[in-house]
């Protein structure tokens, strides 16, 4: 009885913790949006369902920017290698490739909800 308690422990706790890691594992990361205040994005952009403000009038609202937008498109975009209405980004994103991969994955969970 003492063995069936112990291993039921053991697999109580199993589950337990593969739960919690895909729990953060699926959490958006507030990595790109740390870097994307860092860079002061938010001179010219605003993210109006994650509470960043521009103190720019004619600011772009990027709340929205993950329902039509691929991994491929924003990165490239980013780094001006390609245009959006004939338009290459004001400024080039001067993090490294790792930087870059987070903005973009946080970028593409704004989609309005």
């Amino acid at each position: 009885m003492k063995n069936i308690m112990i291993y039921l422990g053991l697999i109580v706790t199993i589950v337990a913790l593969y739960g919690f890691a895909f729990t953060i594992a699926n959490q958006p990361s507030d990595d790109g949006k740390k870097i994307f205040l860092d860079n002061k994005c938010n001179m010219c952009h605003t993210v109006t369902s994650a509470g960043i403000e521009s103190k720019k009038s004619d600011a772009v609202d990027l709340s929205t920017v993950g329902k039509d937008k691929t991994v491929e498109f924003l990165s490239k975009y980013l780094k001006k290698e390609a245009k959006l209405n004939d338009k290459d980004h004001k400024s080039s994103f001067k993090g490294n490739d790792e930087e870059l991969t987070k903005l973009v994955d946080w970028l593409l969970t704004l989609k309005g909800e």
